[in-house]
């Protein structure tokens, strides 16, 4: 829908007093870069900053009182019905940000919520801790999607991965609609998209909002669901970087050898060939050749062959085979049996 935006504002704004004008004015923004605070507005005017609230508010009540008597009432009306309709087919609940977006372009956003504010219908909620602001259409329902949102926290917290919308629906029984539940979870500060954009999980996990060094190298392995070369690993952070909405020192290209040293650190990767890593949490464990060789011995609790240790060794690390060979010679660790099997060499 395209209305004008600017000429309904200025037309309702005109039956005001010069002062009136201008304190609107200048609390929305109008012409402005940014809205300017009541105490700033008080301090020029030499009144308190509760006098320019109550101006502020008394203009807008006369504007609402004479709505029928302005040239731009019959588009006023449709704009009404317009902003309504797109928190209705959104559950009836908005992020501001995202709820301002559908309305209209940015050079348009001060009008929409100067206009908004004389809509009835629709309700603006105030930024909390745990909440971003938000408009409604059913302050009840508002405090029903906090609900939702609370829930949604302690099942992440049990199932410790992000989930789709599709998974999100079925296991809180939501049937009202992906749009609806979309706009629940986006008024959430704790919960947010992961950077592919397909799921949604808890905010400060590495997976949503890879931060660090570390919280990058986890994401990328975790995204690629395979081990990589750090210096693969190197390139993919200089992608992501370049992808994320964040601060210059996130964003700030990193040598390959920092990844590295992070890598060789952070005990959550490990190392399973010449520069290649992989997650701890893969079931991969840190150790030379040999101590790999020797877990799979002790866990399989029976002597194996050279080709099943061959096999096993090579899930765990990219050595080549000779390696693997080469350790099972380590005879102050295994002994070959009489059938030509390999066990642990008891103390």
């Amino acid at each position: 829908m395209n209305f004008d935006y600017k000429k309904v504002t200025e037309d309702f704004i005109n039956i005001l007093s010069d002062r009136s004008k201008i304190i609107i004015s200048r609390r929305f923004a109008f012409g402005r870069k940014r809205a300017e605070t009541l105490e700033k507005i008080g301090t020029d005017y030499k009144i308190t900053r509760e006098r320019v609230r109550q101006i502020e508010s008394d203009g807008i009540k006369k504007i609402k009182k004479n709505l029928n008597n302005f040239k731009a009432k019959r588009e006023f009306d449709e704009i009404q019905v317009f902003f309504v309709s797109e928190l209705e087919k959104n559950g009836g609940i908005k992020k501001e940000d995202l709820f301002l977006n559908s309305l209209g372009t940015e050079k348009d956003k001060n009008y929409i919520i100067f206009l908004l504010h004389l809509t009835d219908k629709c309700k603006r909620l105030k930024e909390e801790n745990n909440f971003h602001a938000l408009w409604t259409i059913n302050e009840n329902g508002a405090s029903k999607a906090k609900e939702i949102d609370q829930n949604l926290i302690k099942i992440f917290k049990q199932k410790k991965v992000p989930l789709s919308i599709n998974k999100i629906a079925e296991i809180i029984e939501f049937e009202e609609g992906r749009e609806a539940l979309r706009s629940i979870i986006e008024i959430s500060k704790k919960i947010d998209k992961t950077i592919d954009q397909k799921k949604y999980g808890l905010a400060d996990w590495p997976e949503v909002n890879p931060k660090t060094v570390r919280d990058k190298i986890y994401f990328i392995l975790k995204h690629n669901k395979k081990p990589l070369h750090y210096k693969e690993i190197s390139k993919s952070i200089d992608t992501l970087n370049s992808e994320l909405m964040a601060t210059s020192a996130s964003n700030k290209k990193l040598h390959p050898q920092t990844i590295h040293n992070e890598l060789i650190r952070n005990n959550n990767f490990v190392l399973i060939g010449r520069g290649i890593y992989a997650l701890k949490e893969w079931g991969y464990n840190e150790g030379q050749v040999k101590d790999v060789i020797l877990e799979i011995l002790q866990n399989t609790k029976k002597p194996l062959t050279k080709e099943e240790v061959i096999n096993l060794v090579s899930e765990k690390r990219i050595v080549r085979e000779s390696t693997i060979l080469l350790n099972l010679q380590n005879k102050k660790m295994f002994l070959k049996d009489d059938s030509g099997k390999y066990k642990v060499r008891e103390s």
